[in-house]
C-alpha cells in the first residue's frame, strides 16, 4: 500500500505543475473558511474538521478543496457519502455540505460565500500508475453538490468554467422562456419593433443604489393608460441623470411613441405583465459579472420566437467565447481605452471592460474602486448608426454599471463621429485598441451603401493607437488588394486565424477569420502568424445554440494562445504557418500551408468533384455571395447542369 503522505505530496507536485494564480497548502489562510470548518469533524463531534488541500483565490472568489486516500479501493462507499473517514469521494462530499447555506451557520459567513465557487476534488491511489488511481470532481451548483464527471486534475481556469457553463446555460434558459413569454404578449405588435420596448421598459426599471424609482416602485399599482403615459417621462429621466445627450433620447422616444398609442397597449395589461416578467426574471441576470451579451441574446430570441426566420435581418452576435478571445490575443494595461465602431448591443465593450475590471483587482494598484468607475465612463467608446441597436446598447451598459456615457447613435463613416472623437480627445481620451465585427457583406455602392469589412478595419486601425482586432468574413482576406497593401504600409499585421466554419450557427453559417493588428508600425519585412482553428469545442443544441457544454473551449483556446505566441515552437506547416507576406498576398493560411495529402480517399476525391461543381454553378449564376437555403439551392444547380446537358447535346446534334 502506498504511504498517505507520499500520495499527498505527489498531488501536490502535479498540482503546482498546472496553472494556478496561487499555492495549493494543506491549511486556509482565510478566517472565513476556517470558521466554517471548525465544526466539520468527519466523525460528526461537532470538532473542526479539515481536509488534505485547499485553494483559495479571494479575488476569482474560488474555493478548492482536496480530499486524499492511498489506494484506490478506498475512492467511494456503496452510497457515496457515509463513510467520510474512509473514502476519498465521502469525504469531500462531507467537506462541500459544510459550504451549502443551509448549513453555514453565521449570517455573515452566508453573505460572504454568497458569490464563491466551490469545488471539491477527490483522489485515491496512485497518479503515477495509470491504472491504479481514481479522481472525481464536484462542485456547489445552484446550493447542491453536483458531480462534474471530470477524472483528472485541471487548471484554475477549468474550475472556474464549471461556473461558468452553468451560469451561462441558467441565462440562456430564462431568456428564452421570457422572451418567449414576452413575444407572445406582444403578437400584435411589429416584430421589428418590439425590441425597442423591451429596452425602453428595462431602462424604465433601471434603479441606482439608493435613488429610489418612482416609475418601478408603483406601476404595479398604475391603470394601463398611466403606464403607457409615463414610460417617455421616466425614460427621459433616467436617461438624462445619466448623462445621455437629448438629442440621443429624443431618437429612441421617436421610435418609442407611436408604439405606446397602441390600443392593446395602452387600455390592457400587457405592458404591466412585461414590466414584471423583466423585473424579476431578467433584471437579476445583470448581477452575474460575465462576457455574457444578456441584450443581445434576449434580441436575437425575440426575433425567433417572432418569427423572422433569417436572424441576419437583425443582429448575428458575436460568440461570448469569442469576445473574450479578443481581449486574450493582445497585450491589456490598465490605462487602455477601447473603441468600437459597429458596437450593436455593446458585447466587445462589455469583454473589455471586464478585462480591465479583472486586471485591477488583481493588481496591487490603490483606489481600485475609484479606477474600475472610471474604466466604466472613460475607457470605452462605442458607434452604432441603428437606433434600435443603439437603445438595446444603452439598457445594457445601463444594467451593467455604466459605460454608455460614450456610446453614440452615429455612422463610424460620419462627420459627427469626426467630431465626437475630437472632442473625447480634447478630454485626454484617446481610443488605444480597436475591436469590431463588422456588417458583413457591404458593397459600398447605390445599391448596397453599406461599407466594406475592410473600410471598417481600415477607419478603425487608424483611429487606434496601439492594437486592432477584427472578425470578418474570409473574403476580406483575399480581396481589395489595393486597400490591404495601404493597411500594410502603416500597420503590422501579427496574426490570423481562421475560425470554426460553424461558429455563427445557427443564425448565419459564414466562413470568418479573427485578425490582429499592431497599430501605427508599418508592417515591413515582418512575419505573420497564420493558425487554423477548425474546431472551438462548442456544440450546438437546438434550444440554447451553441455552448461549451464540455468545458472544452478553455483548454483549446489556451492552446491556441500558446502555438500564437510561439510559431517557431509549432508550426507544421498544416494548422499553424509564419510566413513573410508581399503586396497582394492573401492573408489566410490557404494561400501558405502546404497541402496534406495523407489522409485523402477516393471519397475525398469524390467529394471535391462535387464541391467544384457547386461552386462552379454558383459563380456562373453569381449566387456566391447571395444567401440561398440548401433545398433550393439543390435545385437551381440541378436545372443549371441539365440546362447545360441539353445545350451540349443540341450543339453535337447541328
Amino acid at each position: 500500500m502506498v504511504r498517505k503522505d507520499k500520495t499527498d505530496r505527489a498531488i501536490f507536485r502535479r498540482l503546482e505543475c498546472l496553472k494556478y494564480s496561487g499555492h495549493w497548502e494543506d491549511y486556509a489562510n482565510n478566517d472565513y473558511v476556517n470558521d466554517v470548518l471548525s465544526h466539520s469533524s468527519k466523525n460528526k463531534t461537532g470538532k473542526s474538521g479539515y481536509p488534505d488541500g485547499i485553494y483559495i483565490n479571494e479575488v476569482k472568489k474560488l474555493l478548492i478543496i482536496l480530499e486524499v486516500k492511498p489506494d484506490s479501493s478506498k475512492h467511494i462507499s456503496k452510497d457515496g457519502k457515509s463513510e467520510p473517514e474512509k473514502y476519498a469521494v465521502d469525504g469531500i462530499k462531507h467537506y462541500l455540505s459544510f459550504f451549502l447555506k443551509e448549513n453555514i451557520k453565521s449570517s455573515t459567513n452566508q453573505d460572504y460565500f454568497k458569490a464563491w465557487k466551490i469545488s471539491g476534488i477527490a483522489v485515491s491511489g496512485d497518479l503515477d500508475d495509470q491504472y491504479n488511481h481514481r479522481i472525481s470532481t464536484f462542485a456547489i451548483i445552484n446550493q447542491k453538490i453536483v458531480d462534474q464527471n471530470i477524472n483528472s486534475l485541471l487548471d484554475e481556469t477549468d474550475y472556474l468554467n464549471f461556473f461558468e457553463t452553468v451560469n451561462e446555460e441558467e441565462i440562456v434558459t430564462k431568456i428564452s422562456s421570457s422572451s418567449k413569454k414576452i413575444n407572445n404578449l406582444l403578437r400584435n405588435v411589429d416584430s421589428q419593433k418590439r425590441p425597442v420596448l423591451l429596452s425602453a421598459l428595462m431602462i424604465c426599471l433601471f434603479e441606482k443604489d439608493n435613488v429610489p424609482n418612482d416609475f418601478r416602485n408603483n406601476y404595479a399599482s398604475f391603470s394601463p393608460v398611466t403606464i403607457s403615459t409615463n414610460i417617455p417621462s421616466t425614460l427621459r429621466q433616467i436617461l438624462s441623470n445619466e448623462g445621455v445627450p437629448q438629442d440621443k433620447i429624443a431618437i429612441l422616444e421617436r421610435e418609442l411613441t407611436p408604439l405606446l398609442g397602441d390600443i392593446d397597449l395602452s387600455q390592457t395589461d400587457i405592458l404591466k405583465d412585461i414590466l414584471h416578467e423583466l423585473r424579476d426574471n431578467v433584471i437579476p441576470l445583470f448581477k452575474n459579472k460575465s462576457n455574457y451579451d444578456i441584450i443581445g441574446k434576449f434580441y436575437e430570441e425575440f426575433l425567433r420566437y417572432a418569427g423572422v426566420a433569417n436572424v441576419k435581418k437583425g443582429i448575428v452576435l458575436t460568440p461570448k467565447h469569442i469576445t473574450g478571445l479578443f481581449t486574450e490575443l493582445i497585450p491589456i494595461k490598465t490605462d487602455d481605452v477601447f473603441l468600437d465602431p459597429a458596437c450593436g448591443t455593446g458585447a466587445f465593450l462589455i469583454a473589455g471592460m471586464n478585462k480591465l475590471i479583472d486586471t485591477i483587482q488583481a493588481s496591487s494598484m490603490p483606489d481600485k474602486e475609484n479606477l474600475i468607475q472610471k474604466i466604466k465612463t472613460t475607457k470605452l467608446i462605442g458607434f452604432e448608426k441603428n437606433p434600435t441597436m443603439y437603445s438595446l446598447a444603452i439598457s445594457n451598459m445601463l444594467f451593467r454599471g455604466d459605460g454608455k456615457s460614450q456610446i453614440f447613435y452615429s455612422d463610424f463613416f460620419g462627420k459627427e463621429t469626426d467630431n465626437e472623437l475630437k472632442a473625447l480627445a480634447e478630454k485626454g481620451i484617446k481610443p488605444t485598441i480597436g475591436f469590431i465585427n463588422p456588417p458583413y457583406g457591404g458593397k459600398d455602392n447605390k445599391d448596397n451603401p453599406t461599407k466594406k469589412e475592410i473600410q471598417f478595419l481600415t477607419r478603425m486601425l487608424d483611429h487606434v493607437s496601439r492594437y486592432g482586432v477584427i472578425i470578418a468574413p474570409l473574403s476580406m482576406y483575399f480581396k481589395d488588394d489595393n486597400i490591404r497593401n495601404a493597411i500594410l504600409k502603416k500597420h503590422t499585421l501579427k496574426y490570423v486565424i481562421n475560425m470554426p466554419k460553424d461558429l455563427f450557427q445557427p443564425n448565419a453559417a459564414s466562413n470568418t477569420a479573427i485578425a490582429v493588428f499592431e497599430t501605427n508600425t508599418p508592417h515591413g519585412n515582418k512575419g505573420v502568424v497564420f493558425f487554423d482553428l477548425n474546431d472551438d469545442g462548442l456544440v450546438l443544441s437546438k434550444s440554447k445554440g451553441r455552448t461549451d457544454v464540455y468545458n472544452k473551449w478553455n483548454r483549446i483556446k489556451a492552446d491556441l494562445l500558446e502555438k500564437i505566441q510561439n510559431p517557431d515552437k509549432y508550426q507544421d506547416g498544416l494548422t499553424l504557418v509564419k510566413t513573410k507576406i508581399n503586396d497582394n498576398d492573401e492573408w489566410l493560411i490557404q494561400a501558405h500551408a502546404v497541402t496534406d495529402y495523407s489522409h485523402l480517399s477516393e471519397n475525398d476525391f469524390t467529394r471535391a468533384i462535387k464541391d467544384y461543381l457547386i461552386f462552379n454553378a454558383k459563380k456562373e449564376m453569381n449566387l456566391l455571395e447571395k444567401d440561398v437555403d440548401e433545398i433550393a439551392l439543390l435545385e437551381i444547380i440541378a436545372d443549371y447542369y441539365s440546362e447545360s446537358a441539353n445545350s451540349s447535346q443540341k450543339s453535337e446534334a447541328e
